[in-house]
């Protein structure tokens, strides 16, 4: 590689465009997948990139600073010793040759896209880099473009990466994120392009407020879906950690018109199966963000005529919730399969059960039906609440995951969708799957959590359930089979032999650390026995103190 790069030094001093573009030529082809250059000197690089950059910036000719871009986006792969790349000279030249400077200039459509690709990987690499471009006007150049999406000069790279831009500087440069959502109205910008970019298929508003799962499916190409993706992660950014007061501030309209668009999004699909889900899984991260009002009454529309889609509820279409729900699922089922290769439980997983969760909150309606669907009347109590392949099983299964983050997302969905009622969420999961998150929350001892709820929708038992509840067993969930009594027929001095022995065995484990003898506290939550007669002690003597006092 030395040899390579010394061998341009006298293209470069000759000045000779010609020779320059074929070293440069010769360079790329190289090393198109490089990404760490360890074994290059660094004066070496350092000469070479020099000349590079000095070329991009005298030459006019859009072949030549093609391969110049394309040179320093292989070195910007490279987050060590990137040398020239985050000096704030060249990293104003790139900018001003992606078209996000204040001076700007005619430029080759491919030259622009190169620049806008060398950006992306120095904004993620290097931090003097992110310093320098959050100083400059590169957000407000990039929102500024959004308003030529429509002509035929921006092309579906340019708004691909202008969006990536936009993400990463948002997401590593938190200061940004307030100042494109408030200066720049960035839920308005971001909706609208949205709209007209990536559903632009679907003309009719009205028709998109209304489409569900029964009727044909609005079908995106890949370069929207794309889009999508890198829109929806921006925008992500721009709206998360906001308080909802904040986001009720902004235009209703735009927040109903933003409910219309997610719903388009999660009910279309791509022409590419692995594009759908990506898409469909960015628009469901968006909902674990707490969304105004008029966002979450526009993803369950009152239907109209046959458009109201497969699940209708109580008036209002749950086409959107149906398919969160089947996302979610298969997502389980891909998950914890037998031969699954690695999945990370909380990213696959998570988002989706932490957006149901936030709009059974918002919604009433919402978190009705889900309980309908998820939690259905139990007829069948002889099988454990985690036995079996209904997604309600698949969700109690997961309560005792070693992943903490996952069980305790799921514990609370169920519990929201049992309105926080502790003898609710033990009726459904088992005592057993559920004490995790009622210690947690100090409701080991009963009671309820949250009690914001309606009170129109309270648990009806099934004729199968009431004829054998006061035989299931809490701990288990289900109808345990007879068992003989293990102490029948001993006298009272071998129950007394035995009583000690297990006693003698829970003190020598303890006193060995192997386990720690636990009690319920008077706040519902676990407490050492050590402790527990620690307090009763001083509760004693408390009572003594005073009893002498009177």
């Amino acid at each position: 590689m030395n040899t390579l790069l010394v061998s341009a030094v006298p293209a470069f001093e000759s000045g000779n465009e010609k020779e320059i573009c074929s070293k440069l030529q010769e360079f790329t082809k190289e090393n198109a997948h490089t990404f760490s250059f360890t074994d290059v000197r660094v004066e070496t690089k350092k000469k070479f990139m020099g000349d590079v950059v000095q070329t991009l910036s005298n030459t006019s000719s859009p072949e030549c600073r093609l391969l110049c871009l394309e040179s320093l986006k292989i070195f910007s792969r490279d987050k060590r010793n990137m040398l020239q790349l985050e000096q704030r000279e060249c990293i104003h030249l790139l900018l001003q040759v992606a078209g996000l400077s204040e001076e700007t200039y005619q430029l080759n459509v491919k030259v622009i896209t190169e620049a806008q690709k060398c950006l992306c990987n120095l904004i993620y690499n290097n931090s003097k880099v992110r310093s320098v471009c959050s100083e400059s006007a590169c957000v407000q150049q990039i929102i500024a473009r959004t308003k030529n999406y429509g002509d035929k000069s921006v092309t579906w790279d340019m708004m691909f990466y202008d969006m990536r831009l936009l993400f990463l500087l948002t997401a590593l440069i938190p200061d940004l994120r307030a100042q494109v959502r408030k200066d720049h109205s960035g839920v308005a910008i971001l909706t609208g392009l949205l709209e007209t970019q990536v559903l632009c298929n679907i003309t009719d508003k009205e028709s998109i407020g209304t489409l569900g799962a029964a009727d044909k499916r609005e079908v995106i190409t890949v370069d929207q879906a794309n889009l999508a993706c890198e829109m929806l992660k921006a925008f992500f950014n721009v709206i998360v950690h906001v308080r909802l007061e904040e986001l009720e501030k902004d235009d209703e309209k735009v927040w109903k018109r933003l409910g219309i668009v997610f719903r388009a999004l999660l009910l279309s699909e791509s022409e590419n199966a692995e594009k759908t889900e990506e898409y469909h899984s960015h628009t469901i991260n968006m909902l674990t963000c707490t969304l105004p009002k008029a966002c979450v009454t526009q993803l369950i529309p009152e239907p109209t005529g046959a458009s109201g889609g497969a699940a209708v509820y109580q008036g209002h279409s749950m086409d959107f919730i149906t398919a969160i729900l089947k996302f979610l699922e298969k997502r389980i089922d891909k998950c914890t399969a037998k031969h699954a290769k690695d999945q990370s439980l909380v990213e696959q997983l998570n988002p989706s059960i932490s957006a149901l969760c936030v709009l059974a909150r918002s919604n009433r309606f919402i978190r009705k039906h889900l309980k309908e669907v998820v939690l259905p009347p139990l007829r069948d109590a002889t099988k454990l609440p985690e036995e079996g392949e209904s997604l309600r099983n698949k969700l109690v299964r997961l309560m005792t995951n070693p992943s903490t983050d996952i069980k305790e997302t799921v514990a609370d969905f169920i519990f929201i969708l049992c309105k926080e009622s502790v003898d609710r969420l033990v009726k459904y999961t088992g005592y057993g799957n559920a004490a995790g998150m009622l210690a947690r929350r100090g409701l080991l001892a009963g009671g309820r959590g949250n009690t914001d709820y309606s009170d129109d929708d309270d648990d009806s038992d099934t004729e199968e359930y009431r004829e054998v509840r006061d035989r299931i067993n809490p701990i288990t969930g289900r109808v345990e089979e007879f068992k003989p009594d293990p102490m029948e027929g001993m006298s009272e001095e071998q129950k007394e032999f035995h009583a000690q022995e297990l006693a003698a065995m829970i003190t020598k484990m303890s006193n060995e650390g192997v386990i720690t003898p636990m009690a319920v506290g008077q706040d519902g939550r676990l407490v050492s026995m050590e402790e527990m007669l620690h307090r009763a002690q001083i509760s004693d003597h408390r009572d003594t103190a005073a009893g002498n006092t009177d």
